[in-house]
């Protein structure tokens, strides 16, 4: 370390700029109201710091003496804690593009080893992030916790020199990474000793590596992107340095267009050198559920799986999510019917999420709730009474945009829950004691005053049971409050849905409501995407005709429904897939479409889209070499529509009086597969997309590179590895590519015209 990078770290720490004095060799400094002095002294392999006759390297120094590294590794080994009998699922690795050019991922069968192992590599002068991906209850938070706590203990016996920093976001729907950081490191962690640039520091010389657990907001294509531009702020904030851990159920590079990327990209800018990887965790097979039930001691585990997948299947969410497994084990290890719960688990397969908590609350209520304020053995609440508690604490703590209650808050709402239920001051005093010891939920860690869900996967179940009790007794306020808080995950929405199902409400009557209150309110409102995004889970599967009009739906709202007789007029669709979706018989008039994308799989039958209609692009995806290709030009689009089993515009048109088909720009085709190669890099090795271009390549670079680099697209950058070969980085703006993109009407010539000049 040199001094002028030595004086600038130093001065993160200090309490004002003004407190850094570096005259005459010394060091003199004020951190958190104590005075440091120190002697400097430069020699040839680095600057050394000299403080009450220790001599240290500068790096060291400021690791141990000024950020108290060795005390943050107490703390995490302290205050987080890893789950109870962790079993490290398997996963699959996907490299940075330079280190595996064919984007292909690996069969990792330990995800904690890959992870650590990963994370470690941190190389020199470019930011790495790597996204951990799954779904829901697959272990995403559980492997964070584990990982910390195993890094924190090998610090603490000097077998590591990095930490890894569990930053748990908590599904805000906005945040500053100022604020989240800090909140972790004081709040969970007790741990006041760091400014948040003084953080960015200890993470651009790759001590800590902060993991970002919960960011979800970022995935969602609709929202206005102030988590992407976060993202983007942070990682241009760490200038070509430090490794990241963004935790997801999607990586952001997964989405196949452009304009999705440009939020993040933009932000960063062209002169951050930074690559992307990807470790996703694979669902729980047979040897990792003997595993986990061996350490719960279980009996016999290979038995237990015999019976849940000889009636479930070996495949069931049951016994291949984590924390459906954990629960599972909890009914087996007691003395309960497990006969009986897989019976009611296999009754309908939408509703297995809502069987398997019924069961839970069930013995909740029979066996632990029981009135004791009298000599009486009666049950407190109802099976249906503990489910409307626990729905009022998730649409509290939704409104609050917290995933944790105060305990006078959380008192609060019982007292609330007792006098709409009439219930006597005696059965309410037990309530309150009661509650703390739920099954469905746990006590923070952080001093035991604050109440949360054991798991996100329920906090959201009980979200929507709370839009569904609102919708079923239309309660105009609470349904508007909810829907007008956030876009509301899509597994609350199929709770939603699936209550209102349950309680055999009229579907046409629900609508109504919900089209009423899309009416009412702006174009920007949640509550259009919301009602729209609900409006569709509840006619899911369902007959017509239904008309609906004047809603907004999110990213994604068609994929996977099946949909018969529905008519929807002037609406607004974010992208979406239609992978699986079935379409029977539904008409779409005056809507605008920001992108569709076709996998083959899609079903359309009878289905038109009316002329009125605006389609911004459509996406093929698994093509040759699995490509996924964009096209702008309406005319490119309507073949890809028509292809796809659409009507689109009128009969005449169809009957081979419209435009003919355009023809196929293979040199713009070839252009996205260039470009698509820096959606998970700024700069690639020129071997790396060879490889993706494959045997186009030297055409590619001898004709079309020239005028790429003409206007100002990319340039060369230096190569530092082995062997000679050229480094490309991307300079132009993702949203100028998208617009460029939009008017090339599928030429490349014109691609090339609509890319503004002098970039670089």
């Amino acid at each position: 370390m040199q001094f002028g990078e030595f004086k600038r770290i130093v001065t993160c720490f200090a309490d004002r700029i003004d407190d850094v004095d570096t005259s005459h060799g010394e060091l003199l400094v004020q951190v958190r109201e104590e005075t440091i002095t120190a002697k400097l002294h430069q020699r040839a392999d680095g600057l050394l710091v000299e403080e009450n006759g220790d001599l240290m390297p500068a790096v060291a120094w400021i690791v141990r003496r000024l950020a108290r590294v060795p005390l943050l590794a107490n703390r995490i080994a302290s205050y987080v804690t890893p789950p109870a009998h962790f079993v490290a699922p398997a996963g699959r690795l996907l490299k940075q593009p330079d280190e595996e050019p064919s984007g292909s991922d690996a069969e990792r069968p330990n995800a904690a080893e890959a992870l650590a192992e990963t994370l470690g590599l941190r190389p020199a002068g470019m930011t790495s992030v790597l996204y951990l991906t799954s779904d829901a209850g697959e272990g995403k938070t559980s492997l964070i916790n584990e990982v910390a706590v195993r890094q924190a203990e090998a610090y603490k016996a000097k077998r590591t020199d990095w930490l890894l920093v569990p930053v748990p976001l908590g599904g805000r729907t906005f945040l500053r990474f100022d604020d989240v950081v800090v909140s972790a490191l004081v709040n969970r962690l007790r741990f006041q000793l760091l400014y948040y640039d003084a953080f960015i520091e200890l993470v651009r010389l790759g001590v800590l590596v902060p993991a970002f657990d919960g960011f979800e907001e970022m995935i969602v294509e609709s929202s206005s992107g102030e988590a992407l531009s976060a993202l983007g702020g942070l990682v241009g904030k760490l200038r070509s340095a430090g490794t990241l851990l963004v935790a997801a159920r999607k990586a952001y590079f997964d989405y196949p267009n452009f304009g999705s990327q440009a939020r993040l990209f933009d932000t960063i800018g062209s002169d951050g050198d930074v690559a992307f990887g990807r470790l996703s965790l694979t669902r729980w097979d047979r040897r990792t559920f003997t595993r986990y039930a061996s350490e719960r001691c279980v009996a016999s585990p290979e038995e237990l799986f015999k019976a849940v997948s000889a009636r479930l299947g070996q495949d069931h969410p049951i016994l291949t999510r984590a924390v459906l497994v954990r629960r599972l084990i909890d009914v087996a290890t007691e003395e309960n019917d497990l006969a009986a719960l897989l019976e009611r688990i296999g009754e309908d397969e939408r509703n297995y999420f809502h069987d398997f908590v019924e069961s839970i609350v069930e013995r909740e209520a029979q066996y632990k709730w029981t009135d004791t304020s009298g000599g009486s053995s009666g049950a407190l609440l109802t099976t249906d009474e503990h489910h409307e508690l626990l729905a009022m604490l998730a649409q509290e703590m939704w409104l609050g945009s917290t995933d944790e209650l105060g305990t006078d808050v959380l008192a609060l709402v019982v007292e609330m829950f007792c006098e709409v239920r009439r219930k006597s001051p005696a059965v309410a005093r037990q309530m309150q004691e009661r509650i703390k010891q739920h099954s469905l939920l746990q006590v923070s860690r952080l001093g035991r005053t604050t109440l949360a869900f054991d798991h996100e996967h329920f906090r959201i179940f009980y979200l929507g049971q709370a839009l569904g009790r609102a919708l079923l007794s239309e309660e105009d306020g609470s349904v508007r409050g909810i829907m007008d808080r956030a876009s509301l995950p899509a597994s609350a929405i199929a709770e939603a849905a699936g209550y209102l199902r349950r309680e055999e409400t009229d579907t046409r009557t629900t609508v109504a409501l919900l089209q009423s209150t899309a009416d009412s309110v702006l174009t920007a409102s949640f509550v259009k995407e919301n009602c729209g995004l609900l409006t569709l889970a509840l006619l899911d599967g369902g007959e017509g005709p239904h008309e609906i009009r004047n809603m907004s739906f999110p990213a994604g709202a068609l994929r996977e429904r099946r949909l018969k007789g529905l008519r929807v007029v002037e609406s607004y669709f974010h992208a979406t897939s239609l992978a699986d979706t079935a379409l029977s018989g539904c008409r779409f008039v005056g809507c605008q479409f920001e992108r569709f994308e076709l996998d083959g799989t899609e079903q359309i039958l009878r289905s038109g889209l009316e002329e009125d209609c605006e389609i911004g692009s459509v996406v093929q995806i698994g093509g040759e070499d699995g490509d996924q290709i964009s096209w702008f030009d309406p005319g490119r689009i309507r073949q890809c529509l028509i292809g796809a089993g659409f009507e689109v515009g009128s009969d005449a048109e169809l009957s081979g009086g419209g435009r003919p088909e355009p023809e196929t720009s293979e040199d713009l085709v070839l252009t996205q597969r260039f470009l698509r190669a820096f959606l998970r890099s700024t700069a690639v090795n020129e071997a790396t997309l060879r490889r993706r271009l494959g045997v186009r390549a030297n055409y590619f670079f001898k004709e079309l590179l020239p005028k790429l680099e003409r206007v100002g697209v990319v340039r060369d950058v230096p190569y530092q590895g082995k062997g000679s070969q050229r480094r490309l980085r991307l300079m132009s703006r993702m949203t100028q590519i998208e617009e460029a993109m939009s008017g090339a009407e599928g030429r490349f010539d014109r691609f090339v015209e609509g890319m503004p000049r002098g970039q670089v």
